[in-house]
């Protein structure tokens, strides 16, 4: 204080102890890396080539991109089912319709098993009945 007039409210800052702070994690060790990576849950190497092998042609490269980040972001698992899918059992799905957005954007999509996506696009109301009653959905 200089004259009663406060220049750094120290007593306004705000701050918060770091629980859990290990200081052996760090980007620029070898050690440091392996500790960050071991942390991390693990989705099978082949499954991860086969993804990254398995390209979608005809789509964007950001399209292709983000579908090998979203699988990766879900650990390989249903974002409606909460299951994890094989290789040839996910789809991955624009939240908003490419057709109306052309937005091929990591927040615009979403990785579904092949069924739920068929169910997403099914307008017929006797096919959607039978696709729910097979894949036994909770209103969760």
């Amino acid at each position: 204080m200089i004259q009663k007039m406060v220049f750094v409210p120290i007593h306004a800052q705000r701050w918060k102890k770091t629980l859990g702070f290990s200081q052996v994690i760090c980007n620029f060790t070898a050690e440091g890396r392996a500790k960050i990576h071991n942390s991390l849950k693990a989705i099978e190497k082949s499954m991860l080539s086969y993804i990254m092998r398995n390209y979608i042609p005809n789509r964007t490269i950001e399209y292709n991109d983000n579908r090998i980040s979203k699988f990766i972001a879900q650990y390989g698992k249903c974002a409606i089912l909460g299951e994890e899918l094989g290789i040839n059992e996910w789809h991955c799905h624009h939240i908003s319709p490419y057709y109306l957005s052309k937005d091929d954007s990591y927040s615009n999509l979403i990785i579904v098993h092949k069924a739920i996506h068929q169910l997403i696009h099914l307008k017929d109301k006797g096919k959607i009945e039978t696709l729910l009653q097979s894949l036994k959905l909770t209103s969760k």
